[in-house]
């Protein structure tokens, strides 16, 4: 194509054309121009094509760490329910006045371990962390993510500072010899039988105005109050997580 365009040039020239040369000449540069506003237009399109699949990839992504979240939320409501249970049976027990306090060891540790849910946050983090925030062109998308993962960390922060006053009760025990942390099940294979007689409890659980008694009951009417706002609170996120994968999912391919 070059070659025949400049063959016309030449051909013009020798015949003295020069007017239609000039307008030959401008015509040819008009020519490229609008080739290059092509090309520049094409590569402007490929850009934004590229633009718009990365952002349906994070929606993607991020739909696949909400579904993480609803499972690991619905496995974490699973061990509250039980962990209520035995503060419940554990409670129980204690204000019934047990001589043998194995009745309401049996119950201690299933009262203060559980599955904590972690929220898996590696789409958001990997976009907030990267600067490829403007990436997300959809403000209703973007608005809807952000509002979710806010919450979520409220509500997170609301779990650890109830979890940590709980922490705080149960060392606020402090007697923990007296209380018989070595005769709880599953910490006596520490302690060999002379140590066991050794480190011998008090025998608190038979008085109700015992100073531990009276803590361990305290701590286990906070148990049950947190471990339902703990239900509540996750419950508000799943639904929430719910409805925003379904809103990504539609839009992310």
């Amino acid at each position: 194509m070059i070659k025949f365009f400049r063959k016309i040039r030449y051909e013009l020239m020798e015949q003295n054309k020069t007017t239609k040369y000039f307008k030959y000449a401008i015509g040819e540069i008009v020519l490229v121009v609008i080739g290059i506003l092509i090309a520049l237009q094409i590569n402007n399109l490929n850009d934004q094509r590229k633009l718009k699949q990365q952002e349906q990839t994070y929606y993607c992504k991020i739909a696949e760490d909400l579904q993480v979240d609803i499972k690991n939320i619905d496995s974490s409501l699973i061990t509250i329910d039980k962990r209520l249970e035995s503060t419940e049976r554990f409670l129980k027990n204690l204000l019934k006045i047990q001589k043998d306090k194995q009745v309401i060891f049996k119950d201690f540790l299933p009262t203060i371990r559980y599955y904590k849910f972690i929220p898996t946050k590696v789409a958001i983090e990997d976009i907030t962390s990267s600067g490829k925030l403007e990436t997300l062109k959809n403000p209703t998308f973007k608005k809807r993510i952000l509002s979710h993962y806010t919450a979520q960390d409220n509500a997170q922060n609301i779990i650890d500072i109830n979890y940590y006053k709980l922490v705080d009760k149960l060392f606020n025990v402090e007697k923990f010899t007296d209380f018989g942390f070595q005769e709880v099940p599953k910490y006596q294979n520490i302690f060999d039988t002379e140590l066991q007689g050794l480190l011998s409890s008090t025998q608190w659980q038979q008085n109700p105005d015992d100073e531990i008694f009276i803590k361990i009951k305290d701590m286990m009417v906070l148990n049950m109050v947190q471990g339902e706002r703990e239900k509540q609170l996750l419950k508000t996120i799943k639904t929430d997580a719910e409805e925003l994968n379904n809103l990504l999912i539609e839009n992310c391919n």
